[in-house]
Order: structure tokens, then sequence, then C-alpha cells
């Protein structure tokens, strides 16, 4: 039997395509799974994210170190390979191969007869089998592609043009995930919101009430979604969120606290718009998670318009933040676009990280001295340490074992900057 190792990058989606090629493989025979441990594996499969630069830089280098160390292992590199990249993999080998994310169905094919699968197709990639990372958490893609065209972002020029997958299959695929334990069921896609919008409706709200219809004790969880389609049905969403198996939690990406800037980035919303959203979540449902982006050194930022995204996170105080250092993407709009220093953006990145984690810790200090029930998802760093999430998402972490899986009681006994500390009652 061979072995099959999953290095995988990126969104929750580039996780499912990994669960999926790992499922069509254990279902032909060979052993699959995501880990970091290449020594004795036959096969290492790389899925690539190639929105951000530091991920394409550390694929790629990591596929160099490893044929240099296990010259006779068949390497495969996966998910958001863009075109201008497949050269640079091949210079590295011409025996790697490509299979990119419009193909992951043919991963087996890929290994039979060493050759690659790149073509665009719009397929829906649900109900493949799968290998789960975690058997507690099964993730849905609900859509492919994207409506808009950002001047930073590769993700339309990879994805294509928006296609959403048909409801029936998406609700079984949530069916047969619950049928194998799953306790979380994770909506993804590159853009939750613009579900349905190309067939003229915004239909997330519509979605998420009809997952929560199906039976079980599961908690659903909502990814990406850009502010856009959040205003597009802002009350729909909020009633639905408000549904006990909905996760009190959305990330929403600003990207930027300033208009000029969003403007240049093509995203097609106002900061403005954005605190509507933060301010009608939290105002419905109080203590709502909010999550968010902010991509730092954007082509012309100036330090007044880096000051505007300090003063946004000032103001709405997200409760997670993802912060991106600029590094511009090829063909990309936002790479003919005059660039900030490194340093700059170095020093930008600093203070912004430094502002939130202050914000962060005071967040999680508020929540001392409650109790709340938590579902043990993972297991922590330590031998005896577990973590789970409770209805608003927030990250508590038990310095106990505990049966994954399991909902428990618990009492919050400390916070730390990115997580609670959880005591069983």
């Amino acid at each position: 039997m061979q072995k099959v190792v999953f290095k995988t990058y990126g969104c929750s989606n580039n996780f499912s395509e990994s669960e999926a090629m790992a499922g069509i493989l254990v279902k032909e025979g060979y052993s699959a799974e995501e880990s970091i441990e290449f020594s004795s594996a036959d096969i290492i499969i790389f899925n690539m994210c190639s929105v951000k630069g530091p991920s394409v830089n550390h694929c790629i280098n990591s596929v160099k170190k490893l044929l240099k160390e296990f010259p006779e292992k068949t390497i495969v590199v996966a998910g958001c390979v863009p075109k201008e990249i497949i050269k640079k993999i091949k210079s590295i080998n011409e025996k790697i191969l490509i299979v990119n994310t419009h193909n992951i169905d043919q991963i087996k094919n890929a290994l039979i007869t060493s050759k690659d699968f790149t073509s665009f197709e719009k397929k829906i990639k649900l109900n493949y089998p799968k290998k789960r990372i975690n058997k507690f958490i099964g993730i849905v893609p609900i859509l492919s592609g994207c409506n808009d065209f950002c001047t930073y972002c590769s993700t339309k020029l990879i994805k294509g043009s928006l296609i959403s997958f048909p409801e029936k299959q998406i609700l079984e695929e949530v069916k047969t995930a619950l049928k194998d334990g799953c306790r979380e069921i994770w909506i993804t896609s590159q853009d939750n919101g613009a579900f349905g919008t190309e067939q003229g409706k915004n239909k997330l709200a519509e979605l998420i009430n009809k997952v929560c219809l199906i039976e079980g004790d599961f908690f659903i969880r909502i990814g990406m979604t850009n502010p856009t389609y959040v205003l597009e049905s802002l009350p729909e969403l909020i009633k639905a969120f408000k549904n006990n198996k909905v996760f009190k939690f959305l990330h929403i990406p600003v990207q930027s606290g300033n208009n000029e800037i969003l403007k240049k980035m093509n995203r097609r919303y106002t900061v403005s718009d954005y605190k509507k959203i933060v301010k009608a979540f939290k105002k419905e449902i109080p203590g709502f998670t909010v999550a968010t982006d902010i991509i730092v050194g954007f082509p012309g930022e100036t330090a007044k318009q880096f000051q505007d995204s300090l003063d946004l996170v000032k103001q709405t105080k997200p409760e997670m933040l993802n912060m991106s250092r600029f590094q511009s993407r090829p063909f990309t709009l936002a790479s003919k676009m005059p660039q900030l220093t490194g340093s700059e953006i170095k020093s930008r990145s600093r203070e912004l990280t430094k502002l939130f984690k202050k914000i962060s810790l005071e967040n999680n200090n508020k929540w001392i001295g409650k109790t709340c029930s938590v579902l043990i998802d993972e297991k922590g760093k330590k031998p005896n340490q577990c973590i789970g999430r409770n209805s608003f998402y927030k990250q508590i972490v038990f310095e106990k074992k505990i049966l994954l899986g399991k909902t428990v009681q618990a009492k919050i006994i400390g916070a730390k900057t990115f997580h609670l500390v959880g005591e069983l009652l």
C-alpha cells in the first residue's frame, strides 16, 4: 500500500479539497493523511494557496528542499496553481505533477499516468468520498469562483467566475458529514455571501435555515462573507444567525479602514457599510464574534490612510484579525501600482499587530467568570490539553484530557491574547 501525505496551505476550502483527494485515494487502496512528516511517504501532495505570496514561496521552497532530500519520492502540486507558476515548478523538476483545483477528481489518474491535469473546468465539487483531517469537522463548499475582481487578488484568475453548487447536493454533503460523526459543519467558499447571486438572488440566509432544519446535534460555522453581500440581506442573515445551531461568528473581511484604498482595491463597499454590519450583528446578538482581514501596505497607502485602519480596529474591536502584509500577485492590477517599501510595510504590520493584541486581550478578559457549553473539537499542543469552542466560536483551552466530540459545561477562569482558559464544572 502506497502512503500519501498531504501538506495543505490556505483556506478551509483548500482543506476540503485535500480531504476529497485523500478520500478518493483511500478508496483506491492508498493510505493518506495530512502531515508534515514526509520521510515515510511514497507520495507527497502539496495543496497550494496562491492568494498570498508567502504561501506560494513557502510551498515552492518546501518542494525544492524535499526533492533534494528525497529525490525518489513522487511530488504533486495541487490546488490553486496559477498558469504562470507551472513553469517555475517544472523548472525544479520536470517529474513534479500538477493537479489544479478544477481537477481534484483526477488525482488517481495523475499518479497512475504521471500526467498533469491543469484544464479549467467548472465542476460541482461535492459528494466525493472524504478522509477528514478532523473527524468532528465537516467542511462543506457551497460555490466556486468569484463575482468580484479585486485588484490585489488572484482568486478570479484561478477559480474563474462564480458557480453556486446545487442546494440539494450541499444538503446531502451536510447529511453525510453528520452521518460520519461530525459535530461542526463549516460552510466554506471564496465568498459565502455570493451564494446564488449569479442566479439573481442572494440565498445564503435561506441555505443556513435549511441546514438548521437537518436533524442532529451540531453547530454550523459560516466562513468568509464579503461586506457587499452581507449588506444585501442583513436582516435575513441576522435572523438566520440567531438559530441555536449557528455559531455566533462571522468572518467579514474589511481589508482597509480607508475608502480611497478600498476603491483602489475595487472593493464594492465603504468603511461605513462595514461598521453598519458589525453594529447590527452586535446589537441583535450581544457578544457576537467578528473576524476581519486587513491588508497592510497596499500600493500608495499613505501614513494617514493606514492610521484610518488602526482607528477602525480601535472603534470596532474585532475579536479576530487576519493581518496580511501586501505582496503583489502576478497579473493583478495592484502589481502594476507603485509599491511601498518592505521596511515600511513591516513597520506598519508590527504597529497593527501590537494594537490588535491589546484589543484581543481586553475582549477575552470580559469572558472571565462566565459559564458556557463547550464543544471539544481538537487536541491541544500538550499531551493532556484539549481545545473547544463555545457558541460564540471562542477558543477555550482546557489543561485536561477530554473526549473529542463531547460537549461539556465550563467556567472561564483565565484569558490569554488569543484564547480563553476553561475549567470543567
